[in-house]
């Protein structure tokens, strides 16, 4: 596995040197070679890798998502009881891109997924395009020998990201390939739910397909005034007769007040605090044993402002697997 990444950057690993004020960077392990995860919780994993988002006519950028939600993540304190200090968590570093095709980049993606997963341990991808969450399914799928109908998978998206593979991989085909192409068909349509999806930013063509699926969508308009209690019941769909669930979390579901440096981002979404909540559902619910952020995008923020929203979510995510405990 680990000839296959790139060790984290060490000086992204805040530290205040204050005991009465621990942060997030003292707190998470860096793995280098050789390293074995065996007694770790979580174990993040970054994938700096944009090609899929340029070949769907996106703006580039996301390729460098990875390394600046590590920046904002590690300069978080661990919170209050039960903290993210009772998690064992290590950073794995990246998926090696440099000279590579994408085709490379998503079976490297999909092997150290695989490779994390069969040893118990909890995958946390940082992307990076959406096209990379279907390498990931793929390995949860491979790791834990999931079987037919055994995995469900919850997309928060303003997209449905569900276009067949006609152009080729791009970040529009991740759940298309997702229900068509894991071996031995582990996601059903049953156990597949779309949330925050924005009706004028896809194509009807498409919202058809995924309807003949069984697959579940919960607009961004049907979600007004009860997000959470629509998470719960999106969570409550995907995990019926499954094994495992799988969240994945592109950054545009939130509203571009709140998050202007996403990929493809809008004035409607989520706000940041709804997307908070639905991180911290998913870490509280058992069966979740796959979560990413994807599609951050640091060239297109505004002080910041992103990347601490994904930091954020992901803070939320792990507070949430502290208190299955």
């Amino acid at each position: 596995m680990w000839n296959e990444l790139v060790p984290p950057e060490r000086e992204l690993f805040f530290s205040k040197n204050d005991e009465k004020d621990p942060r997030m960077g003292e707190i998470v392990h860096p793995l280098a070679a050789d390293d074995s995860l065996e007694g770790y919780d979580v174990a993040l994993i970054g994938l700096p890798e944009d090609r899929g988002i340029l070949a769907n006519g996106g703006r580039e950028g996301a390729r460098l998502g990875p390394r600046f939600i590590r920046k904002a993540f590690y300069r978080l304190t661990p919170g209050f009881r039960p903290s993210l200090s009772d998690l064992s968590i290590a950073d794995v570093g990246d998926v090696r891109t440099e000279g590579r095709s994408l085709d490379e980049v998503h079976e490297s993606a999909r092997a150290i997924v695989a490779s994390i997963a069969s040893r118990g341990v909890l995958p946390v991808v940082l992307g990076g395009g959406h096209d990379l969450t279907f390498p990931g399914l793929h390995g949860l799928v491979d790791g834990l020998c999931l079987k037919e109908g055994e995995l469900g998978v919850v997309n928060v998206d303003s997209h449905l990201d569900v276009r067949d593979m006609s152009h080729g991989i791009t970040s529009g085909t991740p759940f298309f390939r997702a229900l068509e192409e894991l071996p031995g068909k582990p996601l059903k349509g049953g156990n597949f739910v779309e949330f925050g999806v924005q009706e004028l930013h896809n194509s009807p063509w498409y919202y058809q397909w995924l309807r003949k699926t069984g697959a579940t969508v919960f607009t961004l308009k049907s979600l007004q005034g009860r997000p959470m209690e629509t998470f719960l019941q999106a969570l409550q769909v995907s995990g019926e007769g499954t094994r495992i669930v799988a969240v994945s979390v592109d950054i545009d579901a939130a509203r571009s007040t709140d998050a202007p440096g996403a990929s493809a981002s809008n004035p409607n979404g989520l706000s940041a605090q709804d997307l908070e909540k639905v991180a911290y559902l998913a870490g509280r619910t058992e069966r979740v044993g796959f979560f990413d952020i994807m599609e951050m995008s640091p060239p297109l923020d505004v002080d910041g402002r992103t990347s601490a929203l994904a930091a954020a979510v992901l803070f939320w995510f792990l507070k949430g697997l502290c208190e299955r405990r």
